[in-house]
């Protein structure tokens, strides 16, 4: 049987009605990159999965032919995560599409129940938000979609294409005025590269994923026409290595200061007083550190993603060397 050895990360898609959560879990699902997912929705009405895809459909799940298996949320948040966890082959990541008028943080809590310590761990809060409609937004709705980005890590501002600069500066800064640090990113159709969603694969360039059909939409409040966006030019990457063992204070610090740009950062580290790794995960303005009792790296590792321009890969590489044990 195939069992994941370590937790399993998962990623909550949250959004008011209409911002194009379900565009983006289509774009994931139609290519997904070698990843089997396991995806909780709260309808599937709302999926227009494509024939060609599914494998078997049940009364509350659909198999699909990359692997991946989708499921409806019926019952209890923790049994269905549980279900997924159970199966065989265990998913390698989990999604969770929130529904339009739900808040994510109790989303999140629900990954701390015991019954899912150590199988399943939040990976990243991602919101997408209507650029275009945004304005339109009654006062509830709008109080509810600024709630549902406070919640969130990373904003997607979607829509773009069909909203003026004006627009999208308006909702920036009506999102930001509580969180001047919030993290946006403009998208066209809920586009966005692998690398800012999940942190996979981070080389030297974030390339724009090619393998998506640009003309094909979800989203029932879609109605203009389909042309690919290239992200390449607007996010960049950076990595550090060293084969000397890190100071476990000194990296705190370290990490601690890296710059608020950062979309994304992974980093597996070999500390010099313990026979353990320290592992870093960064997504948008959420950051932790975590000692793991398994065997450390043979070379020290941090990769980071952000808008081009946005940092100094420089700076950062004299930031983590001040890191490593022994320097002064």
């Amino acid at each position: 049987m195939t069992r994941p050895t370590s937790a399993v990360p998962v990623t909550i898609l949250t959004g008011f009605l209409g911002a194009g959560k379900t565009t983006l879990l289509k774009r994931i699902l139609d290519d997904p990159q070698g990843v089997r997912y396991g995806v909780l929705v709260n309808d599937f009405g709302a999926i227009n999965i494509d024939a060609d895809l599914v494998v078997e459909s049940e009364a509350d799940q659909v198999s699909l032919s990359n692997g991946c298996v989708c499921c409806s949320i019926q019952s209890d948040l923790v049994d269905a995560i549980d279900g997924l966890l159970a199966r065989d082959p265990a998913p390698e990541r989990i999604l969770i599409e929130a529904s339009g008028v739900s808040r994510p943080l109790p989303i999140a809590d629900t990954l701390e129940a015991p019954e899912l310590q150590g199988r399943a761990v939040l990976d990243g809060i991602f919101c997408l938000v209507d650029g275009e409609g945004f304005a339109d937004l009654d006062f509830a709705a709008t109080e509810l979609a600024i709630e549902q980005v406070s919640g969130s890590d990373v904003v997607l501002l979607n829509k773009a294409d069909a909203a003026s600069e004006a627009q999208l500066a308006a909702v920036e800064q009506t999102l930001k005025g509580p969180q001047p640090a919030l993290r946006i990113i403009r998208t066209r159709f809920a586009e966005i590269p692998r690398e800012v969603l999940f942190g996979a694969h981070m080389g030297a360039r974030a390339e724009p994923d090619h393998g998506h059909d640009h003309h094909h939409c979800t989203d029932p409040h879609c109605t203009h026409e389909h042309h690919h966006h290239d992200h390449a030019d607007e996010f960049e990457a950076w990595s550090w290595q060293s084969e000397r063992p890190v100071d476990a204070d000194r990296l705190r610090a370290g990490l601690r200061a890296l710059p608020a740009s950062l979309m994304r950062a992974k980093g597996i580290f070999r500390a010099a007083s313990a026979d353990e790794r320290l592992v870093f995960h960064l997504v948008g303005k959420r950051a932790r550190t975590t000692r793991e009792k398994e065997t450390p790296p043979a070379v020290s590792s941090l990769v980071a993603i952000g808008r081009r321009g946005s940092f100094n890969g420089a700076e950062l590489t004299r930031l983590m060397d001040a890191c490593v044990a022994g320097d002064a």
